[in-house]
């Protein structure tokens, strides 16, 4: 199967945010490849081409990439997927770090090795890395920190070493977010973080997925990271 259409490879792309990415690059005139562990439920609601990713494994992740190739030249790689769990120092288990890190960091690189020489034969080519507020330290969340951190730093020198190819490197950091994960916080917490947030109301799907699609279609920003986060990072994040 072909298509004249641009091809955009969403990882993650049955949660929340991802989901929100998936149809707003499908409005933008994207053919999107939907990859997550199950993926037909929300690819058949959205349009989009289903693939089944487990980002951690070698064989899935190409292929991903395979599938995408199939439909024509993949001109976008968003790497959404992503797990949040963590532990304070002292009952942070070295078996949870390294699911941390397989999952937000490797498999994004991963992906990126994957994809980048097609982009590059072409001349074109842009990857978006969803990061996280996070990455500017989260207490009780050095695992998932280290992670978005460690992502955010490929993210810049990705775009160096990219750029020459036509490529630009990207990433988003979103803040707190309305999904079903943040909505069963407790209470108290959900509130006080609300708080700290200047435009006072939590982000929404649908705000990163805007910010993804900017940098999807921004030629001659590379090595950014946009932080989606409602004004919470400015000056001291604890306003309340």
């Amino acid at each position: 199967m072909t298509t004249t259409s641009r091809i955009a490879l969403v990882t993650g792309g049955a949660g929340g945010i991802g989901r929100a990415i998936c149809a707003r690059l499908a409005a933008d005139g994207y053919t999107v490849v939907l990859a997550d562990l199950e993926p037909d439920a929300a690819a058949a609601e959205l349009g989009a081409v289903p693939q089944v990713l487990d980002v951690t494994d070698p064989l899935s992740r190409r292929a991903a990439v395979a599938r995408a190739d199939e439909l024509g030249d993949t001109d976008l790689l968003v790497n959404c997927a992503g797990v949040l769990r963590d532990a304070r120092i002292g009952k942070l288990e070295a078996g949870l770090f390294r699911r941390l890190t397989e999952i937000n960091l490797l498999g994004p690189l991963a992906l990126t090795r994957l994809v980048a020489p097609g982009m590059a034969r072409r001349g074109r080519g842009a990857i978006v890395n969803l990061a996280s507020r996070a990455w500017l330290g989260t207490f009780g969340s050095t695992a998932y920190s280290t992670a978005k951190g460690g992502l955010v730093g490929a993210t810049r020198s990705l775009a160096l070493e990219l750029g020459g190819a036509g490529i630009t490197v990207n990433a988003v950091a979103p803040g707190f977010v309305d999904t079903p994960m943040t909505d069963a916080l407790p209470p108290k917490i959900r509130r006080r973080t609300l708080d700290a947030i200047p435009v006072g109301r939590a982000g929404t799907p649908e705000d990163v997925a805007g910010a993804v699609a900017y940098l999807a279609g921004a030629g001659y920003v590379t090595g950014q990271v946009l932080v989606a986060c409602g004004g919470r990072s400015i000056g001291d994040p604890h306003v309340a």
